[in-house]
């Protein structure tokens, strides 16, 4: 923290640099306070982002078996006429399997049928 003579001193090399005087030396201090303070901002928002992630740390990451997934969605999609007409509505692309994939795995995991 700085205290009014410490913050007299800034104001005065401030001034002295503005008026063109020699502040070489000023300049310098100048630049390694605004060094100091950028890498404090930075420090900051480390911590911030660690704390996000700390206060996520309890979310459970469920493992997808997107093999197994995309045969059932493959062996779903050839014996249902009434499915195929929907996926072919809606584009069928990896894109869009992938999606399905997810669903189905989402699904798989709240309904505890079986792991993902």
């Amino acid at each position: 923290m700085t205290t009014d003579a410490d913050e007299l001193m800034q104001l005065r090399l401030l001034d002295d640099f503005l008026d063109g005087e020699d502040v070489e030396p000023d300049l310098a201090d100048l630049q390694a306070e605004i060094a100091q303070a950028q890498l404090a901002v930075k420090k900051a928002n480390l911590r911030a982002i660690r704390a996000k992630l700390d206060a996520g740390a309890d979310a459970r990451v469920v493992p997808i078996d997107r093999a197994r997934l995309r045969a059932q969605l493959q062996l779903a999609m050839s014996g249902d006429a009434d499915l195929r007409m929907t996926l072919a509505a809606r584009g069928n692309d990896d894109h869009d399997i992938d999606d399905l994939i997810d669903d189905l795995a989402e699904l798989d995991h709240e309904t505890g049928d079986r792991p993902a």
